[in-house]
């Protein structure tokens, strides 16, 4: 494949290279500008003189860090927070907003609101007109489930920033939101809100909203129990709201969960309907391949409204698009340059999409099947007739599996082994029940009888569709969990699945070097890595609201002091980082009280007191564990004041001498506050936990 074959990747590279040096280098906001502007002007007056052949490359360059420029500044002007009418510049100390609801709320333990501000207010009755995008968190009322996409409301609270994580190598959710260009979020109860009118927002979007909704009733009535419902909602609309913890966490450890999220492999089952459809219109004249471009581009568009529009959905319409526009002008396009332009025309229209994981793993699997297949072909060995259509399809599997592989663990930190198996059952149970699902909403209007036999069969499909992911999640070693690499980790392992592919497809062995020496870096990494980690000594506080959660790592072993915490927020809060610190087995529980201390060759936990290699630590959590007056205060590392105990921080001065107060989540904000203030009286460094984080020491 020639350079030259593929103009829009080398458009993109540059561009996508640009707007990630746009959101993660300060000086490129700054530098940007100038090199825009200067590459413009200099490309225009190259592009009106005539020079030699052979400084092509010039131009090339030229036009390369232009685009690079491009990049950046496209990736800054999408930024809200540099909008000069933004709510948080023209009127920083608002209490009250009115905005547009621009999304479908989410669900969950608090219903999520994205609103569009069109005013606000410091004081009653003075708005301004404002800018700019606000999350709104409510309780999960039928007031805050009633909300809907265009419906203007009322706010009656402050604004603030979202917060960072506040546990090591926790999901970011602020970054996640900036992707979003949501920086600012607000808590209100059913008084602080409320409906002013509706019917705002884009037309189009009200009414795929609309026949969403319609839709999810009419599975509701076919699918009655709760799991095949979610799984019926998420396989044809993208749904997962109704999905429970115990059925993601099946389709995720079997590698499925890409088919819960509507994507590519979605379009291209319903292309491929579409297709069957209007092969059988008897068009006349040379109308048809026109009019089958229209249908199918329309179906495939009307489609991706409704489920939402994700970017692994746009990326598919648009290559089909893309396709469709070819064939009926005749054209034959490469695939490689049709995917960049695909990412090109997807990124000029939002760069925060270059930043989402669905779309990374989107072009990532697309790049896996259009390089990997072949090759994988050329080294298949010879098959009958039979079954060379189920291996040609196994081979895609893997493929995919493969360009995302890098992708998988460093989002996910785990691999699942059985996924080429997984594979089969959700892509043929996928396969046939968006077809089956096509025609049951057909019957539905026409024949509700005929309608309810294919409901019926559709729902026993999805009960045993689910039977066979639980007992693939079930199989021996079906997962690999706990694995964590670092980003340089993940590129070279990038490097090396390109350069390895292209070096054996091309026959290039320097490329195949090149992949060696990638893959050597890595375990390289590995290497230097797992030393540290052998030789840690940490004790890590985190923050998980009400409860106690306290991780001392003695090398690779993981020793957990926890309450009655429920296991999937031990989960959510360490399990990632306990992953990064290349934690060997399960953790080992401390249950200590005062009368069975819990002992090991290096912890001694007897409350209040802690003695982790050379640290020591005073845990207080009840006011009698102060006991008497001591003549003689301990000295200790840390005093760990947690579960709001009636105590001050003198009453603890008596009885310990502490280089440190550390006030955990647990602690109500009136009195952490108090003991801040008494603490700086006093000259002791606070570590405010709910406001700063966990809490991490080194021992030695």
């Amino acid at each position: 494949m020639s350079p030259h074959e593929v103009p829009f990747v080398r458009l993109l590279v540059p561009f996508a290279s640009g707007i990630a040096l746009g959101a993660s280098v300060e000086a490129w906001r700054e530098w940007g500008w100038p090199i825009l502007i200067a590459g413009t002007i200099g490309l225009i007056g190259w592009a009106l003189r005539k020079h030699a052949f052979s400084y092509r490359w010039a131009y090339g360059a030229a036009l390369s860090l232009w685009l690079l420029a491009a990049g950046c500044g496209h990736m800054v002007l999408r930024d809200e927070r540099r909008w000069p009418n933004h709510f948080a510049r023209c009127c920083p100390e608002a209490t009250a907003f009115v905005g547009v609801v621009c999304d479908v709320p989410d669900g969950g333990r608090r219903v999520k609101v994205p609103i569009r501000v069109e005013a606000a207010a410091e004081q009653p009755g003075d708005w301004r007109s404002a800018s700019g995008y606000l999350l709104l968190l409510a309780e999960p009322t039928d007031k805050a489930a009633s909300l809907r996409y265009g419906d203007r409301i009322w706010v009656s609270a402050r604004a603030a920033p979202v917060e960072p994580p506040q546990n090591p190598h926790a999901f970011d959710y602020r970054r996640y939101l900036h992707h979003q260009n949501v920086h600012y979020r607000v808590f209100v109860n059913d008084g602080a809100f409320g409906h002013i009118d509706g019917g705002h927002g884009q037309p189009i979007w009200r009414l795929a909203y609309a026949w969403r909704e319609r839709l999810l009733v009419v599975l509701r009535d076919y699918f009655p129990t709760q799991d095949e419902y979610a799984i019926a909602a998420a396989l044809l609309l993208g749904y997962k709201e109704e999905l429970s913890e115990e059925l993601r966490t099946t389709y995720v450890q079997t590698g499925s969960m890409h088919a819960l999220a509507v994507s590519g492999t979605h379009v291209g089952l319903l292309y491929a309907a579409l297709y069957f459809l209007v092969r059988r219109i008897p068009w006349r004249g040379g109308w048809q391949r026109w009019g089958e471009m229209i249908l199918l581009i329309g179906g495939i568009w009307t489609f991706a409204l409704i489920t939402g529009a994700s970017p692994s959905v746009l990326r598919a319409s648009l290559m089909f698009s893309l396709f469709l526009v070819g064939k009926a002008l005749m054209r034959h396009a490469s695939t490689w340059n049709a995917l960049g332009a695909t990412g090109f025309i997807l990124l000029l229209a939002n760069p925060h999409h270059l930043f989402d994981v669905g779309f990374q793993l989107s072009f990532a699997a697309v790049v896996g099947i259009v390089g990997l297949r072949p090759l994988l072909l050329r080294y298949s060995p010879a098959l009958p007739k039979w079954l060379r259509a189920p291996w040609e399809v196994f081979l895609v599997g893997v493929s995919a599996q493969l360009g995302t592989l890098p992708l998988a663990l460093y989002y996910f930190h785990q691999f699942p082994v059985y996924f080429w198996l997984a594979g089969w059952v959700v892509v043929l149970g996928g396969a046939l029940y968006l077809w089956g699902v096509g025609l049951l909403l057909v019957l539905h209007a026409v024949s509700p009888a005929a309608a309810e036999v294919i409901g019926q069969g559709l729902y026993y499909g999805l009960w045993g569709m689910n039977g066979a992911m639980r007992a693939i999640q079930h199989l021996p070693g079906s997962v690999v969990e706990n694995i964590w690499i670092s980003t340089g980790a993940a590129l070279c392992i990038c490097v090396c699945i390109v350069f390895g592919a292209a070096g054996l497809y091309y026959r290039r062995p320097r490329w195949l070097l090149l992949a060696l020496s990638a893959l050597l870096l890595v375990f390289m990494e590995r290497l230097v890595r797992r030393t540290t980690q052998i030789q840690q000594r940490q004790v890590v506080l985190y923050a998980v609201g009400r409860h106690l959660l306290i991780d001392f790592f003695a090398g690779t072993q993981l020793y957990t002091w926890a309450d009655s915490l429920p296991e999937r927020y031990e989960r959510f809060a360490a399990e990632v980082n306990r992953s990064a610190a290349g934690v060997v087995g399960p953790p080992h529980r401390i249950h200590p009280c005062f009368d069975q201390p819990f002992r090991s060759a290096h912890l001694l936990v007897q409350p209040p007191f802690v003695q982790f290699f050379d640290k020591r630590l005073a845990v207080v959590e009840h006011a009698h564990q102060l006991g008497n007056s001591a003549s003689m205060p301990l000295s200790v590392d840390a005093l760990v004041l947690h579960d709001n105990p009636r105590v001050t921080v003198e009453e603890c001065l008596r009885h310990f001498q502490p280089r440190l107060i550390v006030i955990s989540a647990a602690n109500s904000v009136s009195r952490a506050r108090r003991w801040e203030v008494e603490s700086k009286q006093r000259g002791l460094p606070v570590h405010y936990v709910r406001i700063q984080g966990a809490w991490r020491l080194d021992a030695r």
